[in-house]
């Protein structure tokens, strides 16, 4: 069974789909090469209920790999504990393991004899392909990361003067040279635009540490009528897209809940496939993006 809505707003046209059903039956009916960019909070195998009593399996992320666009990348919320299981099931699948991205975030409870949980790693993987980047982008329109339009601004003025070539210069032991003047290489200023954004997300502000650039979802943002236990931060699962899926482009989550990827996704000009087995967070998940979206009094 699946629903497709569509939203029509001022700020033009949001397409998403809330497929109900297996995601792995889902995903069987999708086409190879389709799908622009996998952004996903899967099960993280902790066992709180009986949806999560393992981290999603290889077949899973194959049927995954299948339909996305070579080039294109997949992000993988997990916890600290099963990171290595779920990165491992990726990996098997035929990804290619790129990165590690840390949320940061401080406002979960403590256990006993254990320190106070104060992340959540994200596996970032891509699918391979075939000659350049830019070649991959020129066929599939996927396989390259937007770093202009997210990079963290700077607190005060941008630095000037740096030893130019810093990059180029770091040699790990073959020839070269680590260090340097403005004389010896030049120099540049660091961009105006803000910091190359990195693959830490969250910053300690300095009047209280657990105030994050992504905090946890407020109760506003959860919505009064939303009963799941984990949704994210609107913020960060649109920061993400903004990084890992072009413009105009198709965002995946085999695994929707009450609709947080596809909120960034469309918040931010994507198109949003999202899968959930239990119609109750589809309906939650439309609710919330016709909330969100009210001030630009959409129609279906």
């Amino acid at each position: 069974m699946s629903k497709m809505y569509l939203l029509t707003s001022n700020r033009g046209k949001m397409k998403y789909k809330l497929f109900t059903g297996d995601c792995l039956d889902v995903m069987k009916g999708m086409p190879d090469n389709s799908i622009d960019s996998c952004i996903t909070d899967p099960p993280y195998g902790m066992g709180i209920d009986e949806w999560d009593h393992d981290v999603p399996t290889v077949e899973i992320w194959r049927e995954v790999y299948r339909i996305l666009k070579p080039g294109a990348f997949c992000l993988s919320f997990c916890s600290p504990q099963l990171y290595h299981r779920m990165a491992s099931a990726v990996d098997d699948a035929g990804f290619d393991i790129k990165d590690q991205i840390m949320w940061m975030v401080t406002t979960k409870m403590p256990k006993k004899n254990r320190l106070k949980p104060a992340h959540e790693p994200i596996v970032v993987a891509q699918k391979p392909f075939k000659g350049s980047i830019q070649k991959n982008f020129d066929d599939w329109g996927v396989g390259v990361i937007d770093v202009e339009n997210t990079r963290v601004p700077w607190d005060k003025e941008p630095p000037k003067g740096w030893v130019k070539g810093g990059g180029a210069r770091r040699t790990f032991g073959k020839e070269g040279k680590t260090t340097g003047t403005q004389k010896e290489f030049g120099k540049v200023d660091a961009n105006p635009a803000g910091r190359y954004p990195s693959n830490i997300i969250g910053q300690v502000q300095e009047e209280h540490q657990k105030y994050f650039y992504a905090p946890r979802v407020t109760r506003k943002e959860r919505g009064e009528y939303n009963d799941h236990p984990t949704p994210k931060p609107i913020s960060l699962m649109s920061y993400l897209v903004k990084i890992y899926c072009p413009p105009d482009k198709i965002v995946l989550d085999p695994f929707s809940g009450s609709g947080s990827t596809g909120l960034g996704a469309l918040k931010e000009g994507r198109r949003y496939f999202g899968i959930d087995m239990d119609e109750h967070y589809n309906d939650i998940a439309e609710r919330r993006i016709t909330d969100y979206f009210a001030e630009d009094e959409p129609t279906r």
